[in-house]
């Protein structure tokens, strides 16, 4: 999962089409398919309000965007099938789950939604906007090779990891249900148990010392907490 360095076009092409059809259907449901989903189980859904709907939409188009300048511009390491896949289901549940969970609460739109899309941009901004700074940095030739622990991986030495809990956090608080609070719950203990500890374990072979300095004065997930 760490280490190789390859386009990885086919294994990220496909990740990214089960995003598309995912956020396809995500949109479809909000707008007109939760009804033809109720009449295959023959039962009856409440509708979100419109301005729940629009802002669970573009969340769910937002992050599609993001994902795929992430896969394609900015994630160098390589992806192989077995990953592309299990993300490509992932994401399909996170998509569905939020589409269905929002789309059907009819409760209406407070100050906590608004929270929500706020945490959705900061997230955003922590997970994109760091692993752009890494890429430009590991781009001068001064750099090759060497441990990146500037801009916003200062902070957190997994700080992309950080933005994504943040983020989804902020799109289940959009939904206005506690239930979709599980997407967030399931990643945060996916990147502590497995993605951190596999990522470190890669990065102290890799950079020796200057993996341990960095882990001795930078928070491991939650930056200045833990």
């Amino acid at each position: 999962m760490y280490g190789g360095y390859d386009a990885s076009t086919g294994p990220k092409t496909l990740v990214t089409t089960f995003n598309t059809v995912a956020v396809a259907g995500a949109v479809w449901f909000l707008f007109g398919g939760a009804d033809t989903v109720a009449d295959w189980f023959g039962t009856d859904f409440d509708e979100a309000a419109t301005l729940r709907r629009a802002l669970l939409a573009a969340l769910s188009v937002l992050y599609l965007l993001r994902f795929i300048a992430t896969n394609f511009v900015m994630l160098q390491r390589k992806m192989d099938w077995s990953e592309a896949s299990t993300i490509g289901v992932w994401v399909l549940v996170i998509h569905g789950t939020m589409a269905y969970f929002g789309g059907t609460n009819d409760a209406g739109v407070s100050v906590f939604t608004w929270l929500g899309v706020v945490l959705y941009l900061l997230g955003s901004y922590l997970n994109t906007g760091s692993e752009y700074q890494r890429k430009l940095w590991k781009k001068r030739p001064e750099n090759k090779g060497k441990l990146y622990t500037e801009g916003l991986f200062k902070h957190s030495m997994h700080i992309n990891y950080f933005g994504d809990a943040v983020l989804f956090s902020g799109f289940a608080l959009v939904t206005g249900t506690v239930w979709a609070f599980a997407i967030p719950l399931i990643m945060v203990c996916m990147f502590v148990f497995l993605n951190i500890p596999m990522l470190d374990k890669y990065l102290a072979e890799r950079y020796g010392e200057a993996f341990d300095a960095y882990a001795a004065r930078t928070a491991k997930f939650v930056p200045y907490v833990y």
